[in-house]
């Protein structure tokens, strides 16, 4: 690995990638759909590329012999113009002859469909890219601990020092960092033995609710607890949220939202436990624990 090409760079988990692979000395430059832009504000190159344009691709991917691809949300976005796009990047990758691709799922993806869009959506793309012919692996994290700073979490967790989110009380969470996904990623890219495999990730830990909220209050001096949002509410913000004002999508995403939540909280084993312990081996690479990611975010202030 000599160059990378970071689809998604101007998104908060693509920012993270370019961050790892600049520390790591790898020449690296980021995606954009703004063909004037001719940097990312970290001072990065930027590659004019728009996966629904497919002429546009084969250009942007010259000269760069790893791609990290990050995609837009299904949750949000149509899922047929999500795997459009991907086929698009896709045909190019093979066309241009890219050497290596790491895909970041950006959430769990089964063995199987599940019938749910968001899920059945990241499922169909790493099927078809590992089958292809480009040396791929398929990261999926199970759950972002940053979803905390997020519009839908941080604001009761500031006003009123809840951690209001829609999981049992009882379910184990193995929150990993946007950081620790990226540093996973670049340990996966230059291991070729990952070429062809899908990798389930997750933080060192598994935390209850009541647990999570505790080693928050440890980081951050103050008395933090848990509340199980009901998935129903979490759903309806999440589509008045992101449904753009246009009541069919805020519906659609409502739906789907609270389908997929009920089945996070429901499937055993649960698909938010991940047991880290063997790749933090092999790579040497110690994840961050919640404790430790609090002391770095002090999101009460």
């Amino acid at each position: 690995m000599q160059s990378v090409l970071v689809i998604g760079a101007t998104g908060d988990q693509g920012a993270a990638q370019v961050a790892a692979l600049r520390s790591a000395g790898y020449r690296t430059a980021g995606a954009t759909r703004d063909a004037t832009r001719s940097c990312l504000p970290c001072g990065t190159p930027a590659v004019p590329l728009d996966l629904n344009d497919p002429a546009s691709l084969g250009s942007a991917l010259a000269g760069f012999d790893t791609v990290f691809l990050n995609l837009p949300s299904a949750s949000f976005s149509d899922p047929a113009v999500v795997i459009d796009g991907f086929r698009h990047f896709l045909r190019a990758a093979e066309g241009t002859g890219v050497a290596r691709v790491l895909f970041n799922a950006s959430l769990y993806v089964g063995d199987e469909a599940k019938g749910y869009p968001a899920h059945d959506t990241r499922y169909q793309i790493v099927e078809e890219l590992l089958a292809s012919r480009v040396a791929a692996s398929a990261v999926c994290p199970v759950i972002f601990i940053e979803n905390l700073m997020r519009g839908w979490a941080l604001p009761v967790l500031r006003e009123r020092r809840v951690l209001s989110y829609p999981h049992a009380e009882e379910l184990p969470v193995s929150w990993i960092s946007l950081q620790d996904v990226a540093r996973l990623m670049v340990a996966f890219a230059e291991d070729r033995s990952t070429i062809g495999r899908k990798f389930i990730v997750g933080g060192p830990e598994a935390l209850r609710g009541p647990e999570t909220a505790a080693a928050l209050t440890c980081a951050w001096g103050e008395t933090v607890r848990f509340e199980s949002l009901p998935v129903e509410a979490f759903a309806r913000e999440m589509g008045s949220l992101f449904g753009g004002g246009e009541r069919s999508a805020s519906e659609r995403i409502t739906a789907d939202l609270a389908a997929i939540y009920r089945w996070y909280n429901e499937a055993r084993p649960s698909p938010f436990t991940v047991d880290m312990e063997a790749l933090q081996a092999r790579y040497r690479i110690s994840l961050t624990t919640v404790y430790q990611w609090g002391l770095e975010h002090r999101l009460l202030a």
